[in-house]
């Protein structure tokens, strides 16, 4: 289960969740206090995560698993993690790891990660079409989950474009491309 946030005046933000194994006795909760920054990242970044997450490892169990694995290794990481250049690139790169690693638990060693776009690009090429294309993401919220800046989502893409054209690198259109292209006349 996600996390479960409550606010107490100025104190920090406190979460808790009960995760049973088949068989077990209920326990009380553990409540674990958050830094406010931690618990706001967390939260506006976990859906992001797992649809992407769900996107490459197609499975929704393994993804939700993998999702609260990252943001909890990133809680319990927090201060390292914010005092870096970059929290969400040091976050996705978590993330991308244990993607990596439940793929490989799932499948034999030697095959190809689940969607073709990881097998044919780069993996931030890769992460970038997916973001774009198919969750259907602004350049904006793409830079923003990836941890970098929306240029370099777009530059991505582009070279994902030139190496791999088609229907799977092809970007949806924002909104002043598809107002643009209403007035357009076809040739």
């Amino acid at each position: 289960m996600f996390m479960s946030l409550h606010r107490r005046d100025d104190l920090p933000v406190r979460a808790s969740w009960r995760q049973l194994a088949p068989g077990d006795a209920p326990q009380p909760a553990i409540e674990l206090v958050l830094p406010l920054e931690c618990t706001a990242f967390c939260l506006q970044h976990q859906e992001g995560y797992l649809r992407y997450t769900r996107e490459r490892v197609q499975d929704a169990w393994v993804s939700r698993q993998v999702v609260e694995t990252a943001l909890g290794t990133l809680a319990t990481t927090w201060p390292q993690v914010i005092s870096s250049a970059r929290p969400a690139a040091v976050a996705w790169q978590l993330l991308d790891a244990l993607i990596g690693s439940a793929l490989r638990g799932s499948r034999d060693l030697r095959s190809d990660p689940v969607d073709a776009v990881h097998r044919m690009l780069p993996q931030k090429q890769a992460d970038a079409v997916i973001l774009r294309c198919r969750l259907r993401l602004s350049e904006e919220e793409a830079a923003e989950l990836m941890g970098v800046e929306a240029w370099v989502v777009a530059s991505h893409l582009r070279m994902a474009q030139r190496a791999l054209p088609g229907e799977l690198t092809v970007a949806p259109l924002g909104p002043v491309e598809a107002r643009s292209s209403v007035g357009r006349v076809r040739r």
